[in-house]
This record gives structure tokens, C-alpha cells and sequence, in this order.
């Protein structure tokens, strides 16, 4: 399957719009479940978000690196615009990015944050079950917990206008890393073998 170039940034742009509900109503509870909306709208309307994507069999890898490029643009350019917009949430994302910068907390916060992305997007098994509360379950998790989400913290980023932009790709390699953990240890599979 080909990644669509606007599908990719537009769940970048979904994701960067749960960052700033986020910021605007003081996080916590409230903003946890409020920034899954932005998730839920990625996979009501079957945008291409790389942290949901990810371990799918469908995208070879360039395919993946791609969207995660296209992720991370319109995440970018939603967060610039939100900082123009609502400078008054500018101070909140700077403390929340500035929060990622030792490598190692990085990668073992993207980990676990990857499993909160795999569960949160991997339709379940029974069909019959509505997906919304593995998305809302998923996204509080990974926020409350302070995970880290690299398309999130993209968003966050463009919004603080600064953060060590090597945190990005860090991030997507342990949320990579997490999802595909995840997927093994509940299919026993990490790829589909034809």
C-alpha cells in the first residue's frame, strides 16, 4: 500500500490538534482524554499516523518513513500556527518539551508509549466492540504517564517554537520499537508470513 501525502499530515495535524486542547484546558485528566480526540478522528477518518501504522504488514519501510515525515510536517506546521494563534500556550508546551531530552528516559518513554499506540489503534478482536475506548484507555495512558509520542511531541515542539529536534526520529524508533513489542507478545508475530 502507497502512504497518502495528505492523509499522513492530516493525522499530523489531528494529533498536533490533541496536543493543543491539551495545553488549553491544564492537561491532566481532562486534557488526556480530550487530546484522544485527535486519535479518534485519525482513525474514524483512516488517516495515515505512523505510531498507528506502524507494525502494519500493508506499508513497506520506506512507505513508513515517509508518512512519519508527512506526520511530523503537518504536526509542524499546525504547531507553528497554534503558537502564532495561542501564544498563551506556548510556556506550557516549552515545559512538556524541554521534559524529553536524556536519550535513554527517551527511548524506554517512546517504548512504552508505542504499546499505548498499538493498543489504541489495532482494531479488536471482536468486531462488535466499539474502538473509542482503546483510544481514549490508549492516549490517557501514554499521556498521563508521560510517554513519549513522537508525532505529540512534534506538535509540542513546533508549538514551544524549540526542542532538540533529535528527539523526533528517537522517539519514533522507540515507538516503533514498542508497537512491534507488542504485536509479538499478543500475536506472536512481528510479520505476516505468506
Amino acid at each position: 500500500m502507497k502512504t497518502s501525502l495528505l492523509k499522513a499530515a492530516a493525522a499530523g495535524v489531528l494529533i498536533c490538534m490533541g496536543c493543543i486542547v491539551n495545553l488549553k484546558v491544564g492537561g491532566g485528566i481532562p486534557g488526556a482524554v480530550l487530546f484522544s480526540a485527535g486519535l479518534w478522528f485519525v482513525v474514524n477518518f483512516d488517516a495515515e499516523l505512523f505510531t498507528g501504522r506502524v507494525t502494519r504488514d500493508q506499508y513497506d519501510p520506506l512507505q513508513k518513513v515517509i508518512m512519519l515525515v508527512m506526520n511530523v510536517i503537518g504536526a509542524g506546521v499546525c504547531g507553528i500556527l497554534a503558537s502564532v494563534f495561542l501564544p498563551e500556550i506556548q510556556e506550557t508546551a516549552h515545559a512538556i518539551a524541554i521534559a524529553y531530552q536524556d536519550p535513554l528516559k527517551v527511548i524506554w518513554q517512546s517504548v512504552m508509549c508505542g504499546i499505548c499506540m498499538y493498543l489504541a489503534t489495532t482494531p479488536p478482536v471482536n468486531r462488535d466492540v466499539s474502538r473509542l475506548p482503546f483510544v481514549i484507555y490508549g492516549v490517557a495512558l501514554f499521556i498521563l504517564s508521560g510517554f513519549a509520542h513522537s508525532i505529540a511531541l512534534a506538535g509540542y515542539a513546533a508549538i514551544a517554537r524549540g526542542i532538540a529536534w533529535w528527539v523526533i526520529p528517537l522517539a519514533a524508533v522507540g515507538n516503533g520499537a514498542g508497537s512491534y513489542l507488542m504485536k509479538w507478545l499478543l500475536t506472536g508475530k512481528l510479520i505476516k508470513r505468506e
